[in-house]
């Protein structure tokens, strides 16, 4: 219980300083998100530009770069194993260039839910019962997103990614897990 008040706290801290400061979604988000590739899910996300600036190089190419935070939810489920739900706000280093590739580097923080399947309970009289079983964990993860700008195709202000990440959450036994996972998404850009 305890951990689920400190998750809930961590993400209306979250959007009350991204609020508070009258940032705007600059961009909103919908990929598919595979827990080990293969175990399907969905994350979403809002993102904020926390700072944003332009370099010209030597040869007259303009990079755009920026910092932004996305506070994030998603869930995956994984067959006779666990389903997860998550919140991870992350914040990342972007790069987009003139012809509209982007790349971003980034880590998150937040909350993870499991939830366990088929569980079974013993009484002390030796009657079998099903029972929910799950666990709480602080999570967090690292990743790299390859995107591309598609407005010039599709006349509409949008991106696709590829998230590739590694997430890692305590506690778990005999001490820790962590899970590979592949985002492959849409941004549609609101700015």
């Amino acid at each position: 219980m305890m951990r689920n008040l400190i998750a809930l706290l961590f993400l209306f801290m979250s959007l009350t300083v991204a609020h508070g400061q009258g940032l705007r979604p600059q961009s909103i988000s919908a990929s598919y998100f595979g827990e080990m590739i293969t175990h399907p899910g969905l994350k979403l996300g809002a993102h904020y530009s926390l700072s944003s600036w332009e370099k010209t190089r030597k040869n007259g190419v303009t990079v755009n770069k920026g910092i932004q935070v996305s506070p994030t939810i998603g869930f995956f489920y994984h067959r006779r194993y666990q389903t997860g739900l998550f919140v991870m706000p992350e914040i990342a280093y972007t790069r987009r260039n003139a012809k509209g590739h982007y790349f971003e580097v980034g880590a998150g923080f937040g909350y993870l839910r499991t939830f366990v399947p088929n569980t079974y309970q013993v009484s002390a009289s030796g009657e079998v019962s099903k029972t929910s079983a799950g666990h709480n964990y602080f999570s967090g993860n690292l990743f790299l997103t390859f995107g591309k700008n598609l407005e010039p195709l599709t006349k509409l202000p949008m991106d696709v990614f590829l998230k590739p990440q590694w997430m890692y959450a305590v506690p778990n036994f005999p001490n820790s897990v962590s899970y590979f996972a592949l985002e492959l998404g849409l941004n549609y850009r609101l700015n």
